[in-house]
């Protein structure tokens, strides 16, 4: 089985929580590409694919729903999972969940996923140009992002 994860990522934190994901799909016995959304031209030959996005601003980073909507033919013909994260799940409540899934709809409504993933970021204040106003920290807890993706690897097989 050969698996995209695509992500796209605005300070970095998604592409290692991207890597993580392929990293125990490759560990399955899977193969596994892992991807920038920007970098990704041809979908045709991926059994699946796996999009991770960042939650800013109130929204899924725009440039996950530009690669789900301009490839929404061919992802609607396998399996999709999403994986989202941001300062809303620093603290994983059914509020924050829900509050994290209504961001999401604007893809799952596209494509139906198998399988969400929703997870806390990083966030590190950049040296030169804007700040966002939150606390720096690191919230992704990488057991939760490992049995994630060690479920989703299940749930694939099937």
């Amino acid at each position: 089985m050969k698996i995209l994860v695509a992500y796209a990522t605005a300070f970095g934190s998604t592409r290692e929580i991207a890597e993580k994901v392929g990293e125990v799909l490759k560990s399955k016995g899977m193969q596994v590409d892992v991807s920038s959304v920007s970098d990704v031209s041809d979908l045709s030959t991926y059994n699946a694919c796996i999009v991770g996005a960042p939650v800013m601003k109130f929204r899924l980073l725009p440039q996950a729903q530009r690669f789900v909507k301009s490839n929404k033919d061919v992802l609607s013909k396998i399996p999709v999972a999403y994986f989202s994260l941001g300062f809303k799940m620093m603290e994983d409540t059914p509020e924050r969940r829900e509050w994290m899934m209504r961001k999401l709809k604007v893809v799952t409504k596209l494509v139906p996923p198998v399988d969400i993933g929703l997870f806390g970021g990083k966030y590190k204040k950049p040296e030169k140009g804007f700040a966002l106003p939150f606390p720096e920290g690191d919230w992704r807890d990488w057991q939760k992002i490992t049995a994630w993706a060690d479920n989703l690897a299940q749930k694939l097989k099937k």
